[in-house]
């Protein structure tokens, strides 16, 4: 379980976050008919005490139309935590923290 101070700080990063891309995207969405996709800010999520997340936009392009959902990721003793706010007509991606445990591949 992602610690409720945690989730209280990336809930604001996200909150300004979300309002950052709220200017930004119409104008990329016009340049470019589709929405900036940008990668993960920390090639592996934070962990225990670190407080902020690891943010992810992936955009999409469902028949009701096109739109952008950002990930929070973090990683509380050993297990990976993602928080999914969707923007745009597919409503569905956005989710509460969920859980699952972190796998290492050598």
């Amino acid at each position: 379980m992602v610690p409720l101070p945690l989730q209280t700080t990336i809930d604001n990063e996200l909150a300004a976050l979300i309002s950052d891309l709220a200017i930004k995207q119409p104008a990329y969405f016009a340049a470019y008919a589709r929405y900036w996709q940008g990668k993960r800010t920390h090639t592996t999520p934070p962990a225990d005490g670190i407080p902020t997340a690891a943010y992810t936009v992936h955009a999409y392009n469902t028949r009701a139309g096109q739109g952008y959902v950002i990930h929070a990721d973090v990683i509380i003793s050993g297990v990976y935590h993602r928080k999914s706010v969707a923007i745009g007509p597919a409503t569905w991606l956005t989710q509460t923290w969920r859980t699952a445990k972190v796998i290492k591949m050598s």
